[in-house]
């Protein structure tokens, strides 16, 4: 059966309109990433509390980007539940924070923001306090030296977590005393890693 000249043009017109609805719907989708990887801010954290031992939990200060909001949490992680994140108190914050920091004599959270220190209580609340009591480097915070070939994070050239093919971490943290069990932060994700210290 011969095409008509009609049904022809028809036929370029639908063809030509679902190739323009699959361009449309690739640049959105690529405008949508790119809104958001702009809002996007990396993961910091702070260890409020370290662990003594496996039935003594710790408590650490976590911002994240989840579903287009900057959030700060509180933490408690069970060491004997596999490591489970139980949310103590949860607050969005207006912007990405720069940096936290560590309180010199409470369990409170600095948090820099848009180059000013803000200071929020042990349950996230804002609060006024002196920017004196401020610590400038946290003591759970370790270095770490990171093979980008192979996804090896070494720990004072002894221990050493290995990360997933592509993850770079940005910050290495002790939860236990006895540097056992460790906080990895990477630029999209959080990590809990135990080693064998014996």
């Amino acid at each position: 059966m011969k095409e008509s000249l009609k049904e022809k043009r028809i036929r370029f017109v639908l063809i030509g309109f679902f190739i323009f609805l699959v361009i449309g719907a690739f640049l959105y989708r690529f405008e949508l990433r790119e809104t958001q990887d702009k809002d996007y801010s990396p993961p910091l954290a702070l260890v409020l509390k370290k662990s003594a031992d496996m039935n003594d939990n710790p408590v650490i200060a976590l911002y994240e980007y989840k579903n287009g909001k900057h959030i700060l949490a509180v933490y408690e992680i069970e060491r004997t539940n596999r490591y489970k994140f139980n949310a103590m108190h949860v607050i969005e914050l207006k912007e990405a924070p720069e940096q936290i920091s560590p309180d010199r004599r409470d369990e409170g959270i600095w948090v820099k923001a848009n180059k000013n220190w803000t200071y929020y209580s042990p349950n996230l609340h804002e609060e006024e306090r002196e920017l004196e009591h401020r610590i400038a480097n946290s003591t759970s915070e370790t270095s770490y030296s990171f093979d980008d070939k192979r996804a090896i994070l070494t720990i004072d050239s002894k221990h050493s977590i290995v990360l997933e093919k592509g993850e770079k971490p940005t910050g290495l943290f002790a939860l236990s005393e006895d540097r056992s069990v460790w906080l990895v932060i990477t630029e999209r994700n959080i990590k809990i890693a135990a080693i064998d210290t014996k």
